[in-house]
């Protein structure tokens, strides 16, 4: 029992560490791509937010209701994380519903993100509410769709039950349809139309400033790195069988790693879309894979 916290507090500690030292890798690869010199470490993102954290905290009309409902952002994505195996089935995850759980976290988180939207009073900030919206009634929706898919195909409510999955044509395609959610959830162009960083002035962030940015900003890699270890899960899960402890952990953040790498190289590659068809396009292929879902469970392939 003991062992079981101590490797959850230390895990998670990582898992608190990690997400902006990805970035710096992240920044580093484009900067690569793009033929430029970019940050002088891949600790660069932790030296920004050390940064913000040390600016005086400037308050607007509505600051207070934007500090609350960060610091619920950021609890709620510390309360996600705990649910989330890191190569270890920790106490939290081998819950009988844990799996179902995480997606409720999930789906508060992204609410959450609309709702800082709303917060200031500000026409850009509006503007990006609308476009959230608009795109997350289509990921929120196709995602409620395909996890309960997962959830019927493995016939459980955990993360345990995904242990036991074997993989087939039906399971690929409801892991495609998550990673999907997984890559727009966490704003990667082409789909980050609500944070559009080219614009002059727009987006959801467009009020915040020092340590409230700071904390917006962190808690958001952090939710990066739940999304793509959920992704992580999905993909080695059903392979770990009776590997070593350290071997399944080593696995994980492997995995991760790679993930959030392939992410990254794949948003540098495409431009941003337009507002009107990120949704379109994104409700189409969504409907395509839950056509080849459906089709493919009724062939039982």
């Amino acid at each position: 029992m003991w062992l079981d916290i101590s490797l959850t507090i230390i895990l998670l500690l990582i898992m608190l560490i990690l997400p902006p030292v990805l970035d710096g890798i992240e920044r580093k690869i484009r900067a690569k791509i793009h033929s430029r010199i970019g940050p002088p470490s891949i600790m660069q993102t932790w030296y920004d937010i050390r940064k913000l954290f040390a600016k005086e905290l400037v308050v607007t009309d509505t600051g207070y209701i934007m500090f609350f409902i960060a610091i619920t952002l950021f609890s709620m994505t510390i309360l996600a994380l705990f649910l989330l195996p890191t190569g270890f089935m920790n106490i939290f995850s081998r819950d009988n519903i844990s799996l179902l759980l995480f997606s409720i976290f999930i789906l508060a988180i992204q609410l959450i993100w609309m709702l800082l939207s709303v917060a200031p009073s500000n026409p850009y900030s509006t503007i990006g509410v609308f476009r959230e919206a608009l795109l997350g009634m289509v990921n929120e929706l196709f995602f409620m769709l395909g996890l309960f898919a997962l959830l019927v195909y493995v016939n459980g409510l955990s993360f345990t039950h995904l242990i036991s999955t074997s993989y087939s044509i039906t399971y690929v395609l409801i892991l495609l349809l998550l990673a999907s959610y997984a890559y727009v959830s966490s704003g990667r162009i082409p789909f980050d139309i609500a944070e559009a960083e080219p614009e002059l002035a727009s987006g959801i962030l467009i009020e915040f400033s020092g340590p409230l940015l700071g904390m917006v900003l962190y808690s958001n890699l952090v939710k990066r790195a739940i999304l793509y270890g959920f992704v992580a899960n999905l993909i080695i899960l059903p392979l770990l069988g009776e590997l070593n402890l350290l071997l399944k952990i080593l696995l994980f953040f492997i995995s991760l790693l790679i993930i959030w790498i392939i992410y990254s190289v794949t948003s540098i590659i495409f431009a941003r879309t337009r507002v009107d068809l990120a949704p379109k396009t994104l409700f189409f292929f969504y409907l395509l894979v839950t056509i080849l879902i459906t089709i493919t469970w009724l062939l039982r392939v």
